[in-house]
C-alpha cells in the first residue's frame, strides 16, 4: 500500500516526504477501525480509500496555493481539508462538520498526526462565527453550489474564492450560480470517472 500511495503522488505532482506517506497510513487505518462502529465512509476497502478520499482531495492541491486560510464545509471524515493540511503545514484549515462523530474522529486523527494547522467546529455552518474571514471555502460533498455559497458568505472574505468539488452532474449546479466561475478539469490517480472543480469569486 505504501508503494500503491508513492505512485499516486507522483502522478499528482506533489513534492512528498515520507512522513506525509505514513500519515496518510495511519489515516488510513484509523478511518478503517472507526468505520467499523461508526459509518464514517461507504467506501471500505484500502485502494478506493486511498483512490476515492484521498487522491481525490489532493487534485485540488495546486487550486489553494494562494490562499493561507481555507474552511473546508461538510468535511466529513476530513476530506478534503484533512489530507491537504498534511501536504500544506504553511496553511491553516478550519473543519466545519455537523455531525459530532465525524469531528471527535478528525480530532483524534488531528492529534495523532500532530497537525498543529487544522481547527474543527461541530456545527451548522450558518451558525457558525469566527473572529477572522477565510480566503477559500472548500466543499467536496456538503451541497449544490449555490446553497454553499450562500451558507458560507458571512466566513469568507471579500473577494474571496468558492471551491466547489462536483462529479458528472456539475452542470445541473452552475447554471444558478450568481458571480463568475471557472471550471476544472480534475485527474485523480488510478480513477476513471469525471471529476470537476467549480471555482467562483465572490461577488458581494
Amino acid at each position: 500500500m505504501e508503494n500503491f500511495v508513492q505512485n499516486g503522488l507522483k502522478l499528482l505532482k506533489l513534492n512528498v516526504h515520507q512522513e506525509q506517506i505514513e500519515k496518510l497510513l495511519i489515516y488510513l487505518q484509523a478511518l478503517k477501525k472507526w468505520n467499523k462502529v461508526f459509518n464514517l465512509t461507504a467506501i471500505s476497502s484500502d485502494k478506493d480509500i486511498v483512490i476515492k478520499h484521498f487522491f481525490d482531495s489532493l487534485t485540488v492541491n495546486e487550486h489553494i496555493k494562494d490562499a493561507t486560510k481555507i474552511l473546508d464545509v461538510g468535511t466529513g471524515a476530513g476530506f478534503p481539508g484533512l489530507v491537504l493540511a498534511i501536504f500544506n503545514p504553511d496553511k491553516k484549515f478550519i473543519l466545519v462538520d455537523g455531525v459530532s462523530k465525524k469531528i471527535t474522529f478528525i480530532n483524534e486523527i488531528k492529534g495523532r498526526l500532530k497537525l498543529k494547522n487544522v481547527t474543527t467546529y461541530h456545527s451548522r455552518i450558518e451558525n457558525l462565527k469566527m473572529d477572522e474571514s477565510v480566503d477559500l471555502v472548500i466543499s467536496r460533498a456538503f451541497a449544490d453550489i449555490q446553497k454553499m455559497m450562500t451558507l458560507t458568505k458571512h466566513l469568507l472574505k471579500e473577494k474571496g474564492k468558492y471551491l466547489a468539488m462536483k462529479g458528472p452532474d456539475y452542470l445541473n449546479e452552475i447554471n444558478n450560480i450568481k458571480g463568475n466561475s471557472e471550471i476544472h478539469d480534475l485527474t485523480v490517480p488510478y480513477f476513471d470517472g469525471v471529476r470537476k472543480l467549480i471555482e467562483i469569486t465572490k461577488y458581494d
